[in-house]
C-alpha cells in the first residue's frame, strides 16, 4: 500500500472507530542516518532522553514524530529487545535483570528472560515513531490504542480475513516491546496490555489495550475492516437487558432445528 494511502486509511479509521489516540507507524532503521529530516531525536533535539512508551505518546497524542537511538532511551527494556545492548545469560547485566523480572525462582527467571522477544544485536540503530496518518516513513508495524470493545471489533474482522483467530502473549510489563518486536519478527497480529510504565509515564489511560498490525499486511486489516462502506467502523451497543430479547434471524432459525421456543427477530437500528 502506498504511504499517501496508508496516511488516508488512518485517517479514516482514526474517524470510524472514535479513537481517542492517534494510531501510530513504527519503524526500525538499520542506520540512524536513514531516518526522515524532521523526526527529532530525544537528547539531540530535546535535551531529554525518552522511554520507548513516552515515544509512543508523544506520536499519539502530541503527532510527534520521534526516533530514538541508544543514546536516546531512558529505560532498560528496549534497549535490550531493540538489540541496542547485549544482554545474555552469564553476563552480570542478564543476571541483574533476572532479579526483577518478576519471577521468583531463579532458574524458571533465567529460563524466562533467556526467551524474551529481542531484535538480532546491532542490526537496528534507530526506532521511530510517528501519527500513521501523516507518517514520513512506511511503518514495520502499526499501534493501535482503544478500548477493549473497539480492538474486538477489530479481532473480528481481522479473522474474517484470515479465516482464524490469532494469538497474544499477556504479561504485566515490557509491553513496549511485546507490541512491537514479534509482530515484526513473525509478521503476525498482536494484543498487548499496557504495562504500569504506560500509565504512569505515558499517559495511557487504565481502559486501554494495544492492537498490533504487521506493516506487511497493511492492505489486508484495512481492507478487512470496509472503512468505506456502510457498515465500516465502530458501533455503540445496542444496550436490551429485557428478557427474552430480539435476536437475529438465525438464532431463531438454528432454535427451530432444535425444537425449542423461538421469539422475535431482532429489530436493527439501521
Amino acid at each position: 500500500m502506498e504511504l499517501n494511502t496508508i496516511h488516508e486509511k488512518a485517517a479514516q479509521l482514526e474517524e470510524a472507530y472514535k479513537l481517542r489516540n492517534m494510531p501510530i507507524a513504527v519503524k526500525f532503521f538499520e542506520k540512524a542516518s536513514d531516518v526522515p529530516a524532521g523526526v527529532k531525536f530525544p537528547k539531540r533535539d530535546l535535551g531529554k532522553h525518552l522511554a520507548m512508551c513516552q515515544a509512543f505518546s508523544y506520536a499519539r497524542m502530541k503527532g510527534m514524530a520521534v526516533a530514538l537511538t541508544k543514546e536516546d532511551h531512558w529505560c532498560w527494556n528496549p534497549l535490550i529487545g531493540y538489540g541496542n545492548v547485549e544482554c545474555v545469560p552469564g553476563q552480570p547485566q542478564f543476571d541483574e535483570v533476572v532479579k526483577f523480572i518478576g519471577i521468583p525462582d531463579k532458574q524458571k527467571a533465567e529460563t524466562f528472560f533467556a526467551n524474551f522477544p529481542r531484535l538480532p544485536l546491532g542490526k537496528y540503530e534507530a526506532v521511530a515513531v510517528a501519527p500513521l496518518k501523516r507518517s514520513p516513513f512506511e511503518p514495520d508495524v502499526i499501534m493501535i490504542y482503544a478500548e477493549p470493545a473497539k480492538v474486538n471489533d477489530m479481532c473480528r474482522c481481522i479473522k474474517s480475513a484470515i479465516g482464524d483467530h490469532f494469538t497474544s502473549v499477556f504479561d504485566g510489563i515490557d509491553s513496549c516491546i511485546y507490541c512491537t518486536v514479534p509482530s515484526f519478527v513473525k509478521n503476525e497480529y498482536r494484543v498487548t496490555l499496557p504495562d504500569p510504565g504506560e500509565r504512569e509515564r505515558a499517559r495511557t489511560r487504565d481502559e486501554d489495550i494495544i492492537l498490533t498490525v504487521p506493516g506487511q499486511r497493511t492492505d489486508e486489516f484495512f481492507d478487512c475492516l470496509h472503512l468505506g462502506g456502510p457498515f465500516g467502523g465502530f458501533s455503540d451497543a445496542m444496550l436490551d437487558f429485557s428478557l427474552d430479547f430480539g435476536r437475529p434471524p438465525f438464532y431463531n432459525n438454528l432454535f427451530e432445528m432444535w425444537g425449542l421456543d423461538k421469539g422475535e427477530d431482532w429489530k436493527m437500528p439501521f
